[in-house]
Parts: structure tokens; C-alpha cells; sequence
């Protein structure tokens, strides 16, 4: 299944809007994520069983050391009524953590090595108070430096922890996404599978220069223009044999006309005077 788990909509309408643009874009689902809002909660639920659409939900909170994603293990009424906001405004990082964790939740580091808003390298040493970390990493955007993806992958390489993926915007859906291998239909199977492991960041497109493989793919454009230079060099060594050969055999027709030349003189060498 393919799921952008990081869209926003700021009303019902807008998340009507983005349940039709994710079908066009052949996703499975998506999760609306808000920053520091999760009020419309029990209308996102309703608008996704009338389009009978998968919508999971999150909240992304501005800590003290960076951006985080939470996501409740269930629309409850304490996430409908935002009872996460007890935590104070900029919290602390271990105490969402500490939060969400304890209700069965998860928390995905967003955008680590944003310049501005990102975790940096606190999103190794980041622990609950039981010891648990991160349960994911964002590790590929279309709208981030090539640099800060790759920096996201290495962290993730290090901590042994899954990665996911999303488009950040409406515009950009359909560029990155996550796949999974598990079957996920609401809220708690995908809080399930996102503690599994068995889920992967992926591209849809491409990403140009954000690409974090080393080099951007090449369009088709590309392609098609390294196909035709392929073909012009073959030509060219093709041409370079042809006139090779046609060398070969003026060398051999001249040689045969030198054995030609000589052979008259040869016999004239050889011939008796005349009386």
C-alpha cells in the first residue's frame, strides 16, 4: 500500500479535494497532519467513510529542539479535543515523547535537517523515559535540499529505525510516499505497521535535484538524448571500419599493380639479346 502520511487540509472541503488528487495519484491513503491542530478530527473521519478513502491522522508539534509528527494509536476524544496541548507550547522533546508513547502512539522525526525548524543530530540522542526513541524517520522530500535527505537517511541507517515518506503539501502530492507490505485500513493498523518494519520511504517521480542517490535521474529526454549519441558513436566507429577496410583492400589492389608493373620488366631482365 502507498500512503503520503505527511498532507494537510485546513477544512472539510480541502480534504475532499485530497482524497480526489490522492486517487488520481494512485495512493492507497493519506494522513492529514496540522501543525499544533487537531480539532476537525471526527469530521476528517466522517468525510473519509462517505469517500470511502483511507484518512489517518497526526499532529505535527514544534518542540524546543525541532519539528516532530505525532500520531495517536486512535481518534479519541482526547485527540479530537487536543489534549496533547498539556504539554505546554514549544515542549520539551522527551515529554512528547513520554506523551504519545504511553498512549500507544508514535512519533516520526519531520524534516531532521531542516535548516530553520529540523531536529539536527538531537534525533539521535532524543529518548522517552523508558529509553524509546523515534519510532520513524522522514528521510526523502521533494522540497528539501539533496544534503538534508541524505543527512536524514544516514541517521536512520544509524538508529536502525523505519522510514517513511510524504509529499508535505498538496501540490507536491504524489512526489514521495510510503510503502507498506502490511494491509492497513484505520488508524491502528497503520500505527501498527509504522512501528513494523516492514515500511519504506519512495519516490514517485522524479525528485531532480533533491534526489539523496548521489545524482539525480534523468528525464526521458535524457535518455532519448544518450540513446542518439550511443548510436551516432557506433556510427562513427562503423564509418571508421568501413573506410578501414576499403584502405585494406586500395592497399592490396595497388601491391597487385606493382607485381603487375614489375613482372614486364622482369622478363625483359631475363630475356636473351638479340643478335
Amino acid at each position: 500500500m502507498l500512503i503520503d502520511i505527511f498532507t494537510s487540509a485546513h477544512s472539510v472541503s480541502e480534504l475532499e479535494s485530497l482524497i480526489s488528487l490522492a486517487r488520481d495519484a494512485h495512493l492507497d491513503g493519506v494522513a492529514v497532519v496540522e501543525r499544533e491542530f487537531s480539532g476537525r478530527a471526527r469530521e476528517y473521519e466522517s468525510v473519509s467513510r462517505r469517500a470511502d478513502f483511507l484518512v489517518v491522522q497526526g499532529v505535527e508539534l514544534e518542540t524546543r529542539s525541532g519539528r516532530v509528527v505525532a500520531f495517536p494509536l486512535s481518534i479519541d476524544e482526547a485527540f479530537a479535543g487536543e489534549s496533547w496541548r498539556e504539554l505546554g507550547e514549544r515542549p520539551e522533546l522527551e515529554s512528547v515523547l513520554d506523551y504519545f508513547h504511553a498512549r500507544g502512539g508514535i512519533v516520526v522525526a519531520r524534516d531532521v535537517y531542516d535548516r530553520g525548524e529540523g531536529l539536527k543530530d538531537r534525533v539521535y540522542s532524543a529518548k522517552d523515559s523508558r529509553g524509546r526513541g523515534f519510532d520513524a524517520i522522514d528521510t526523502i522530500s521533494s522540497r528539501r535540499r539533496r544534503i538534508d535527505n541524505e543527512l536524514s537517511i544516514e541517521a536512520q541507517s544509524v538508529l536502525g529505525i523505519p522510514a517513511c515518506a510524504g509529499s508535505g503539501t498538496p501540490e507536491a502530492l504524489g512526489t514521495c510516499a510510503t510503502l507498506f507490505a502490511a494491509s492497513v485500513v484505520d488508524q491502528k493498523s497503520f500505527v501498527a505497521a509504522m512501528r513494523g518494519v516492514l515500511h519504506w520511504a519512495v519516490t514517485l517521480c522524479d525528485i531532480g535535484d533533491a534526489c539523496p542517490m548521489g545524482s539525480a535521474p534523468r528525464s526521458d529526454d535524457d535518455r532519448r538524448d544518450d540513446r542518439r549519441d550511443d548510436r551516432r558513436r557506433a556510427d562513427g566507429r562503423r564509418d571508421r571500419g568501413e573506410r578501414a577496410d576499403r584502405g585494406d583492400r586500395r592497399g592490396d589492389r595497388s601491391r597487385g599493380n606493382d607485381s603487375r608493373r614489375r613482372g614486364p620488366q622482369d622478363r625483359r631482365r631475363h630475356s636473351r639479346p638479340r643478335p
